[in-house]
């Protein structure tokens, strides 16, 4: 019984995410890409070379949440090349090891939406790391805070650069 109500809730909770992305969601548009505008990189930006960007994500699920992304405006994951693909991978382990010092964390999620009918809100492809603490392992407690992300509001500024300066401080002593 404990099991159906589980499935239920996680159901709900799912179609709930689901209707909300229907009605909320714009078809994607290059000019309208904030992963393309210096104004929002330079409050967010954490790493960056040739070819790809770490971000910090306006309304993080968790601490240390952060988003990895092409420098080159692609707007699905097809559209990258094998160079770029290597590069974010080598990123995402980087990050991996920076917010583990950093936050103390013990594993992560790795999410990618491809393309509007995914669910895929800005039109340049980005990786969520989301990392999990030890003994986190809730997926509905998880589903929970995908779905409040949503009507989140924003890190304060002054939150967002400590953080930023935390990360990239990591990266470079790594």
């Amino acid at each position: 019984m404990r099991k159906i109500k589980f499935c239920f809730a996680v159901s709900l909770i799912l179609l709930s995410f689901f209707i909300w992305n229907l009605f909320s969601l714009k078809p994607l548009n290059l000019r309208d890409c904030p992963f393309c505008s210096e104004k929002v990189l330079e409050g967010q930006k954490f790493y960056e070379d040739d070819l790809v960007i770490g971000l910090l994500t306006h309304k993080p699920i968790y601490k240390g949440h952060v988003l990895i992304i092409p420098k080159r405006h692609a707007e699905q994951f097809g559209e990258l090349t094998e160079t770029e693909i290597s590069r974010i991978g080598a990123l995402i382990k980087k990050v991996d090891k920076a917010v583990k010092s950093n936050y103390h964390t013990a594993s992560y999620v790795l999410l990618q939406k491809n393309g509007y009918e995914a669910g895929q809100s800005v039109p340049h492809v980005h990786f969520h790391y989301i990392p999990r603490e030890k003994g986190a392992s809730s997926s509905l407690e998880f589903i929970i805070s995908m779905v409040g992300a949503v009507i989140k509001k924003p890190l304060p500024k002054e939150e967002m650069r400590e953080v930023v300066i935390a990360l990239k401080k990591e990266l470079e002593s790594s």
